[in-house]
């Protein structure tokens, strides 16, 4: 298989995990918001400040990086995706199903170590995670959020800044922070730790998680919408994996812009 092929292989993938993405956020957000009132899935519960405040230990390790231990940092990072399956599942399901599912889903990407399942469990962690922040933040905060993270995103995304060195060390501690984005279709059922310290991609948690924020949040108002602004989200996705060969480099640049671009036209017209 040629180099162009790997390419065009890891972008489809790319392409696909976003649609995937995109779909659950938006599926899931219309059916929530045909479920309940608007009162209710703006409600903040406790489990919300306690991602909330998961997400914001976990920028403050990102920034200080003074906490380095492996168990610490798997427990961070499961637990919010934890937290995230199991509230994208309880828009749409019973509590305890919900809570079932989420827990297997979990176990499985602890144990089987599998790319296609921890892909799978990373994908349902960011909507839901996306679909909490959507369902209690206004507009312009995600918006900000996202400008300020794309902007650091910016300076320390570039090869040897501190995220790259980061993402290595976690990586070399057999903790996978982020989508794996295999060159070939066959990595899908290899061994996850294999595949990432190989040829294989990786997109961070948080470049998965913000831009889905506006599609969630477009999905409170309606499909279409919420399409629109995955449509931009896409083209982001096509920019990010078709601009050169660099690697690492800046994510949040590209797909910020995709989804940022549509929902300030929906919001200048009042539809969002």
């Amino acid at each position: 298989m040629t180099d162009q092929k790997y390419r065009r292989s890891s972008l489809i993938f790319l392409i696909l995990s976003f649609v995937i993405g995109g779909a659950l956020v938006i599926g899931i957000g219309a059916t929530a918001r045909s479920l309940m009132t608007e009162a209710r899935y703006t409600t903040i519960e406790w489990w919300q400040y306690a991602l909330l405040a998961l997400v914001i230990g976990l920028t403050v390790i990102l920034f200080l990086k003074k906490v380095r231990h492996r168990l610490v940092w798997e427990v961070v990072f499961t637990v919010t995706l934890f937290l995230g399956v199991w509230y994208a599942l309880l828009l749409i399901l019973p509590i305890s199903i919900a809570l079932v599912a989420a827990s297997v889903l979990t176990l499985a990407d602890i144990f089987l170590r599998i790319v296609a399942v921890h892909d799978l469990f990373y994908l349902i962690g960011a909507a839901g995670v996306a679909l909490d922040f959507a369902g209690w933040l206004p507009p312009e905060a995600i918006l900000v959020v996202l400008v300020v993270m794309t902007i650091y995103d910016m300076v320390a995304g570039s090869p040897g800044g501190p995220v790259e060195q980061l993402a290595a060390e976690l990586v070399q501690r057999g903790i996978i922070p982020g989508l794996v984005i295999p060159t070939q279709w066959k990595q899908l059922v290899s061994d996850l730790d294999h595949v990432v310290k190989t040829d294989a991609a990786l997109l961070g948690a948080g470049d998965v998680i913000l831009p889905l924020c506006l599609v969630a949040k477009a999905s409170f108002v309606g499909v279409l919408p919420a399409v629109a602004v995955l449509g931009g989200l896409i083209v982001g996705v096509i920019v990010l994996g078709r601009t050169g060969d660099t690697h690492p480099r800046a994510a949040l640049p590209a797909l910020a812009t995709g989804a940022i671009l549509p929902f300030l036209v929906l919001r200048v017209m009042g539809l969002v």
